[in-house]
């Protein structure tokens, strides 16, 4: 095992010896960086505001770990022991689109990634899911997600999604299978079978639904 100082790890550990679009690239890590390098492993350990890029993918996150035999990162966030609040959980950002999340799983090889609990938030409001897979083609599986146009730190109002997919061509969309809504914390009866998220109109004043089979939207406004 060994540990980088703080003066050796800014120009010593990219993992791969090259900065290019064809391998990850890593940055220096704040407070210290581990390799292993025994019984076949080839590890390397971040900690302390971490970023990687590769293509036109960017992580950040405070802890990752590098697994150089298979090509992948894992990254989460640090649970600071004092205020119990998580610092730094990951961030990843993939030409326009952005994700945050608890903990993430990336394979440079395959392109293929499963998070737990990401949030997006784009032009068709705020998704969240607990258990997420993301395929090479940036498309996205969801189960146990919720979507809602309301920016509250706890929303007001939501559709509960059992599963939902975000697919990227031709052109970007969400559709979900079960849902329901959920207002003010109350589980309303009504179950939707499926549908399709439309796109968020702008400073959109209360609930946005969505299409079903085709037809119109509806808002419902507060």
């Amino acid at each position: 095992v060994a540990r980088a100082d703080s003066l050796h790890r800014a120009d010593s550990l990219s993992p791969l010896g090259k900065r290019s679009l064809e391998h990850p690239a890593f940055s220096g890590a704040r407070d210290s960086i581990v390799e292993v390098f025994t019984e076949g492993k080839r590890m390397v350990y971040y900690y302390g505001d971490v970023k990687v890029t590769y293509q036109n993918m960017e992580l950040t996150a405070e802890y990752m770990e590098y697994d150089m035999n298979t090509g992948e990162v894992f990254a989460e966030g640090v649970l600071d022991p004092e205020t119990g609040e998580w610092i730094s959980r990951p961030v990843m950002t993939q030409g326009s689109d952005k994700y945050e999340m608890e903990k993430v799983r990336y394979n440079f090889n395959s392109k293929k990634a499963r998070i737990t609990n990401m949030t997006t938030n784009d032009n068709e409001g705020i998704l969240h899911g607990h258990n997420i897979k993301m395929l090479p083609d940036r498309s996205v599986n969801i189960t146990d997600g919720q979507y809602t146009v309301c920016d509250a730190e706890e929303p007001h109002y939501y559709l509960s999604l059992s599963s939902a997919k975000v697919v990227t061509q031709p052109t970007q969309k969400t559709v979900f299978g079960p849902a329901h809504p959920v207002i003010e914390g109350v589980h309303l009866p009504l179950v939707l079978p499926f549908g399709f998220i439309p796109q968020k109109p702008q400073r959109a004043p209360g609930l946005l639904m969505p299409t079903f089979g085709g037809g119109a939207g509806a808002r419902c406004c507060f």
